[in-house]
């Protein structure tokens, strides 16, 4: 008897630029086996790449997040900058959002492939 294994998604490339995008999932996970990370599953919803699966990574081995962490400043865009120290905030507040997000083009450290990254949200394009 054979071993199977299931393959999963192809890396699709975007070319770097300003996108809209809307969030689809938010994954817990660690990086390099240590530190919690955040993965978010974004969905290009304009323009050609419509469709395409994107991804953002935020730390989020924090024990509260400084307006200098990545998910801070997301969270403040989102927000309006509504955002007030010590405050408990649920990550759904990223979905049912357009998103004007920036994407570019990352190389892994292992494998050294290319890939797409939201680097950073802009702003909220359209409430859906």
């Amino acid at each position: 008897m054979g071993i199977k294994v299931k393959a999963g998604l192809n890396q699709q490339f975007v070319p770097p630029g300003e996108y809209l995008a809307k969030v689809t999932e938010i994954r817990e996970g660690t990086y390099i086996n240590k530190r919690k990370i955040y993965e978010f599953i974004f969905e290009i919803a304009d323009g050609p790449s419509r469709g395409t699966i994107v991804r953002g990574f935020v730390n989020g081995h924090y024990e509260a997040f400084s307006e200098y962490t990545k998910l801070r400043q997301w969270l403040n865009t989102i927000s309006g900058n509504c955002v007030e120290a010590g405050e408990e905030i649920d990550l759904d507040i990223f979905f049912n959002k357009i998103l004007r997000v920036t994407l570019e083009t990352k190389q892994s450290r292992k494998t050294k492939n290319a890939f797409s990254n939201v680097t950073n949200i802009l702003g909220v394009y359209q409430q859906l």
